[in-house]
């Protein structure tokens, strides 16, 4: 199996343009999942069985029941029996949120619907998905925000900012980072070296070089005591202490003690977790449910969850077992 698997699954180079300083995605699950073989792209379902024969130059993931591919240097969409529902005809595409997907024609970033006809011209140095409401693009060098009409409800102005989640939206103005509410108003000033989006009601926020988490009033209700913190999900969030991570529940007591290298974010049920070079899975308890064998590990989607071992990637499922490439 080709090793660009990681590109498309993860932060695929062209289809899943991703804003590494304030964005970060939590992805729906899925019915299908990406493989690449010779170089080709297709998909398996859930229990490892290619369902889509890996026949496509590019692909990024199915959402809403359809998915961008490569065809001939162009993209289109396909659904999930493989079939094209929306010709070949972009530079660019990204799956589609909320009834519309980012496009890009001459390089330049617009939207189209279901159908594929274009709802917003292209027009836009950057675009993200319609995510809790207005959608993030990059104009003229700085940030703004759109309805899906494509009216500005945030003219560009900021630095960077991040997507919506629960109502808020972390942007940089003057070297700082604040958040917004869906009209746009500044709702908690800009005053952190760092911020991420709220997640279970609360946000990872860097200051003094450490990182805390605020509530959507602003207030700090988890002091600022580690190196790197991420977003919560399923209750718990990954935080950085002496150079190991652990997990912190929403009250911010240590449930999980700093004790690995690297770690992913909960996701049904599982975390994915780094020791002495190789990765292996926690449940939320804190207890091994796979013992650390791979050379790389993912979140789990739809009941299985991307590992690399033995220089190649595959999947398992959440006993451990590899189900793709069958042996």
């Amino acid at each position: 199996m080709c090793n660009n698997i990681l590109l498309s699954v993860c932060c695929a180079a062209v289809l899943m343009s991703c804003d590494a300083s304030t964005d970060t995605s939590i992805p729906e699950a899925r019915s299908l999942h990406i493989i690449v073989e010779n170089g080709r792209y297709g998909y398996i379902d859930g229990a490892g069985n290619v369902v889509i024969a890996p026949t496509y130059q590019d692909a990024g993931d199915f959402s809403e029941g359809l998915c961008p591919v490569n065809i001939t240097g162009r993209y289109g969409y396909i659904d999930t029996t493989g079939a094209v529902v929306i010709e070949p005809k972009f530079d660019i595409a990204k799956p589609f949120s909320d009834g519309m997907a980012v496009i890009n024609i001459g390089g330049s970033y617009g939207y189209i619907d279901r159908t594929g006809m274009v709802a917003i011209a292209p027009q836009y140095e950057l675009a993200w998905e319609f995510t809790d409401g207005p959608a993030r693009v990059k104009k003229d060098g700085l940030f703004g925000y759109i309805d899906r009409s494509g009216a500005y409800v945030v003219e560009p102005r900021y630095e960077d900012a991040g997507k919506f989640s629960e109502g808020f939206a972390t942007v940089k103005a003057d070297s700082a980072y604040g958040y917004i509410d869906r009209s746009g108003t500044m709702v908690i000033a800009p005053r952190f070296e760092f911020a991420w989006m709220f997640t279970e009601g609360l946000a990872a926020v860097k200051i003094n070089g450490r990182f805390g988490y605020i509530d959507t009033t602003g207030t700090m209700v988890i002091e600022p005591l580690y190196e790197n913190a991420w977003h919560f999900s399923e209750g718990l969030a990954a935080v950085k202490s002496g150079n190991l991570f652990g997990f912190i529940d929403r009250s911010g007591a240590l449930v999980i003690k700093p004790a690995y290298d690297y770690v992913w974010k909960f996701s049904e049920g599982f975390a994915a977790v780094k020791r002495d070079s190789l990765f292996g899975y926690i449940d939320r308890s804190g207890k091994v449910t796979v013992k650390p064998q791979f050379e790389d590990a993912k979140t789990f989607t739809g009941g299985i969850a991307l590992i690399k071992t033995g220089g190649s990637w595959g999947y398992i499922n959440r006993k451990g077992e590899i189900i793709y490439p069958r042996k």
